[in-house]
């Protein structure tokens, strides 16, 4: 799967993070734990509620950490493509 802007990031059923004091670990839908992801990470796992777009995502974490979009939506878009190979995540697209 490889995101776009305007997919929309979802959650695979039974997918979860938690925050564990400074960790941030994911479940996958079978239960296993998978490594832990990095504070940002963690915010984009968050930030995925079904409704805003990998844009969405990146507009926010760049609001939040003061910095230009662009080059936060290509990371965002790196993340939610590894994040899916790891069978996390769905996505669906926008259509315009």
């Amino acid at each position: 799967m490889s995101f776009r802007a305007d997919s929309i990031p979802r959650r695979r059923e039974g997918a979860d993070g938690q925050r564990f004091g400074e960790d941030f670990v994911v479940l996958d839908p079978e239960g296993h734990m998978l490594r832990g992801l990095n504070e940002t990470a963690a915010r984009v796992w968050e930030l995925m509620d079904g409704r805003r777009t990998a844009r969405d995502i990146a507009g926010e974490l760049a609001r939040e950490y003061g910095v230009e979009v662009e080059p936060v939506l290509g990371d965002c878009l790196r993340l939610l493509d590894r994040l899916a190979g790891h069978g996390l995540l769905d996505a669906k697209e926008v259509l315009r």
